[in-house]
């Protein structure tokens, strides 16, 4: 009995503790015009999550990115732009994917290559819970890795945009052609 118990408190703290290493990516910021690195831990957000503004006319939405910030264990955001292309490779992130494939109930929900550019989003789940959210897009000059690990409602994560160094995913339920997608940006002209 004693056994059984001690591995079901391994089991969950190797489930809570799961993260990815991204690392491998940071030799990319030395070639990168602009690179953009974010790594907030629970207590971080938590802090983060009392300091969202509270205006008159988006209460509901303040309400909302605070719930979503609290239920968040970390967030990783790597972001790296570059003035020419063939800085990396797609098998540069393979390490990443190998990674993503061994969290623990993370499943490829989105998988999109058009030439020169792939992006993927994995969804976490646990029990019917989502439990985290992999984004990696890679286009010819742009690479993006995105992690969000944590209890979220993936129509609240949204709104998440622009803060802690999200980017905007279109993926919950709700008008718009892009919506169960990963919304695309627009393009400069000279790439």
């Amino acid at each position: 009995m004693k056994k059984i118990a001690m591995v079901m408190v391994t089991s969950a703290l190797c489930a809570r503790s799961q993260s990815l290493d991204l690392s491998s990516l940071d030799k990319f910021a030395a070639k990168a015009k602009e690179a953009n690195s974010v790594t907030l831990t629970r207590d971080q957000l938590h802090a983060a999550a009392r300091l969202v503004p509270m205006d008159d006319g988006d209460e509901k939405d303040g309400v909302s990115i605070k719930k979503a910030m609290t239920g968040l264990d970390s967030i990783q955001v790597r972001n790296y732009e570059f003035d020419e292309a063939g800085q990396f490779t797609d098998a540069d992130l393979d390490g990443i994917r190998a990674q993503v494939s061994k969290l623990r109930g993370c499943k490829s929900i989105v998988e999109s290559k058009a030439k020169k550019e792939h992006s993927q989003v994995f969804l976490c789940t646990q029990e019917g819970k989502t439990t985290g959210l992999v984004v990696i897009n890679s286009e010819p000059k742009e690479l993006n890795v995105v992690y969000i690990k944590g209890s979220m409602n993936l129509d609240d994560l949204g709104k998440l945009h622009g803060m802690m160094g999200v980017p905007k995913m279109d993926l919950g339920p709700g008008p718009g052609p892009h919506r169960g997608n990963a919304k695309p940006e627009p393009k400069d002209e000279d790439e």
